[in-house]
């Protein structure tokens, strides 16, 4: 028996001393990790080419732009509306705006005293702040007013707009229509106001943009001031008076 005790002793010290031997033929093996991926380049913000020749106007402090429709009472809003309806009668001409001109000249018979007393409100207003020279400034200024809603670069939103409101105005009632353009003239313009942001975001983004590419410390972004460039072109006040519609479709300028 001590013979056998000895001897499995033996078997289990050289199977151990086997099993140490085969583990020190196996060395730990370094993984190595990937470096990370370098960081994807932001593309550089992109304005679109309709929008190229839109020179925002300034702000007000309360950050609204500082539009020709800014700042106006309220008998002027009511010219100001008429104007941008006179605009889009004449230039929207798609299948969805063939009820502008109806609602247009319905409009004008329907506010005649209305629109009669925001125009005779509107000249006085210029007669005495300009006196003598009044007429040539309310020239100017009625021609940048339909220029301001002659814009291409809005006008399918602004023709929808128009589409909108067009009818509204010939509906309202008696009485209505001064109270009815405090809300319809922010519509009709809202579709250049929302180029103006577009623009503005627009240089905003491609500041971040240069300072990300430049690794200049960005401390502040601002709207940048706009290098002279070219103007829109808009027909002048001339051919808008002169421009008559095709076939028995009338058309009320004045």
């Amino acid at each position: 028996m001590g013979g056998f005790a000895r001897s499995r002793q033996a078997v289990t010290l050289g199977t151990t001393l086997m099993l140490l031997a085969s583990c020190s033929h196996h060395r730990k093996v370094a993984v190595e990790t990937p470096p990370p991926a370098p960081p994807v380049a932001a593309p550089r913000p992109e304005l679109p080419a309709q929008l190229g020749a839109i020179v925002p106007p300034p702000r007000a402090p309360d950050g609204s732009y500082q539009t020709i429709n800014h700042g106006i009472d309220s008998r002027q809003a009511e010219w100001h509306v008429r104007a941008a309806l006179n605009v889009a009668a004449i230039g929207c001409r798609s299948d969805a705006d063939a009820g502008l001109v109806p609602a247009y000249n319905a409009m004008l018979a329907s506010q005649r005293s209305a629109l009669a007393a925001a125009d005779t409100s509107v000249k006085a207003s210029f007669r005495a702040r300009l006196g003598a020279n009044w007429q040539n400034a309310h020239d100017v200024y009625m021609t940048q007013l339909y220029n301001f809603f002659a814009q291409p670069a809005a006008k399918a939103s602004f023709c929808a707009a128009a589409d909108q409101v067009a009818p509204q105005a010939a509906a309202v009632p008696a009485g209505g229509f001064e109270a009815f353009a405090q809300t319809a003239l922010p519509q009709l313009e809202a579709p250049f106001i929302g180029n103006y942001r577009a623009v503005d975001d627009y240089r905003i983004a491609l500041t971040a943009w240069t300072a990300s590419q430049s690794g200049a410390p960005q401390t502040e972004l601002a709207v940048a001031t706009p290098a002279a460039g070219p103007r829109l072109g808009y027909a002048d006040m001339g051919t808008l008076i002169a421009w008559q519609p095709d076939g028995n479709m009338r058309l009320a300028l004045r």
